[in-house]
C-alpha cells in the first residue's frame, strides 16, 4: 500500500467507497459517492460519454439492475490532490465471483465539498488488454 498524505488518504477512501458501492450493487450508496450536480461526467468502458446527474445515475441504475455480482481488485493505484480536486488512476481487475472477466484503466476525479467530503465528479474507465497471469 502506498504511503499517502492525509488528503490523499481521504481521496483514496472516497475512491474505495465508490468501488464498495459498485460491488454491493447498491444504488443509494452509488448516489452518495457522487456530487449531485449536472456537471458530473462518466464514461463506462465502451460507452458514449454521459453528462449530468440524471444521465449518469440512469447508467448506474441500469448496470446495477443487470449485474448479478461484481468484484474489483485495483492495481497501480495513484492518488493526486491539488487544492479541492483529487484524482485516482488505477487498473481495475474485474471479477465475476472468482473469475477474472476484464481489465480497465480508470481515472476517478473527486471534488471536495465545503463539508470536507470528497465526491466523484468524473469516472472514466476504458478497456485494457494485457497478458493476464
Amino acid at each position: 500500500m502506498p504511503s499517502f498524505t492525509e488528503e490523499q488518504a481521504l481521496v483514496a477512501d472516497a475512491n474505495a467507497a465508490f468501488y464498495r458501492a459498485f460491488e454491493a450493487l447498491d444504488m443509494d450508496r452509488m448516489q452518495a459517492a457522487w456530487l449531485n450536480s449536472d456537471e458530473i461526467r462518466c464514461v463506462h468502458p465502451g460507452w458514449e460519454p454521459l453528462r449530468g446527474w440524471d444521465s449518469v445515475m440512469a447508467s448506474w441504475a441500469a448496470i446495477i439492475r443487470n449485474t448479478q455480482r461484481i468484484r474489483f481488485d485495483l492495481e497501480d493505484v495513484a492518488v493526486v490532490v491539488d487544492g479541492g480536486i483529487g484524482w485516482v488512476s488505477c487498473i481495475e481487475r474485474i471479477y465475476d465471483g472468482d473469475t477474472l472477466v476484464g481489465l480497465s484503466i480508470a481515472t476517478n476525479l473527486f471534488r471536495q465539498n465545503p463539508d470536507g467530503r470528497w465526491l466523484l465528479v468524473n469516472h472514466h474507465a476504458s478497456p485494457f488488454s494485457r497478458r493476464i497471469g
